[in-house]
Formats: C-alpha cells, sequence, structure tokens
C-alpha cells in the first residue's frame, strides 16, 4: 500500500502551521510517506496521484471551539461550506480536493484532518488549543490512515 499523509499550511501564519507540525511529528510514527507542504494547493494534485491512501492535515478557520479536529471522509461526505481551510491563496486545499474528486483522481482511501485555527495573522505563535490538539492527533499515529477497503 502507497499511503501519502500531507501537512499542510503556512508555518509562519500562527494556527495555520498546525498541518506541518502534525506532519513533523508523524515522521516516524505511521507507515506511510509523509510531507509538508504549503503555498500552491493545486500541485497536491500531483503529488497525491498514485497514492491509494491519503491523509491531509490542514488548519480551519475559527467556528468557536479553537483545537477542535474533524474528521472529514471527502470521498463520501461533501466539505462542509462553514470549513474556510486556513489558505492565504485563492485555490486552498478543499478547492484542490474538490477538483480533484471532480476529476476522480482523488484517492478512494482520503481523510481530512481539520484543527480548528484560533489566529491566523502573519508571525502568531501557534495557539495552545491548537498546540494540544496538534499533539492529540499525532499521536493517533497509524489509525489516522484510512482502512483498507474489505475484499
Amino acid at each position: 500500500m502507497t499511503a501519502l499523509v500531507v501537512g499542510f499550511g503556512n508555518p509562519d501564519r500562527g494556527d495555520d502551521a498546525a498541518g506541518p507540525l502534525v506532519a513533523r511529528l508523524l515522521v516516524d510514527r505511521i507507515a506511510a510517506r509523509v510531507v509538508e507542504r504549503h503555498g500552491d494547493a493545486l500541485a497536491l494534485l500531483d503529488e497525491w496521484r498514485e497514492a491509494e491512501a491519503l491523509v491531509l492535515i490542514d488548519a480551519a478557520a475559527p467556528m468557536g471551539e479553537p483545537g477542535r479536529i474533524h474528521e472529514i471522509d471527502p470521498c463520501t461526505d461533501e466539505l462542509p461550506r462553514q470549513f474556510a481551510f486556513g489558505s492565504t491563496h485563492a485555490f486552498g486545499l478543499a478547492e484542490a480536493i474538490a477538483l480533484s474528486h471532480r476529476l476522480g483522481s482523488l484517492p478512494a482511501r482520503t481523510k481530512v484532518y481539520a484543527i480548528e485555527g484560533e489566529n491566523f495573522a502573519p508571525g502568531a505563535a501557534l495557539s495552545p488549543a491548537v498546540a494540544a490538539a496538534v499533539d492529540r492527533l499525532a499521536a493517533r499515529g497509524g489509525a489516522l490512515l484510512p482502512p483498507a477497503a474489505e475484499e
């Protein structure tokens, strides 16, 4: 099985660093290729093209509970409209997922973990609630991977 874990976000914008931070903690804890990415979400489509299982980790816009971890299966569930992933670009992770799904290139076994953020200001530190969520999510290790399809 080829599994890919992508921690997406801008490490210089407060809670938007959540995805890359989880990825750093997972590198030696999970049987998957683990990468940190920021910037061009559209380039991710090429990155996950060959993956059989995909985990995407990103920060989500504040919705009232900083540090809350939202787990989404974008293959079966529509990405909730209230999620405005913490992208500073017009084409962010949610748009890349939606496009990949429409093109049929999103791996059938995909999970999105969105950590609700609080502060996305340039140069801001990670908020305590998001830092705790980063640790909780990374502690799940291999359990983050979507299960294999039943035969």
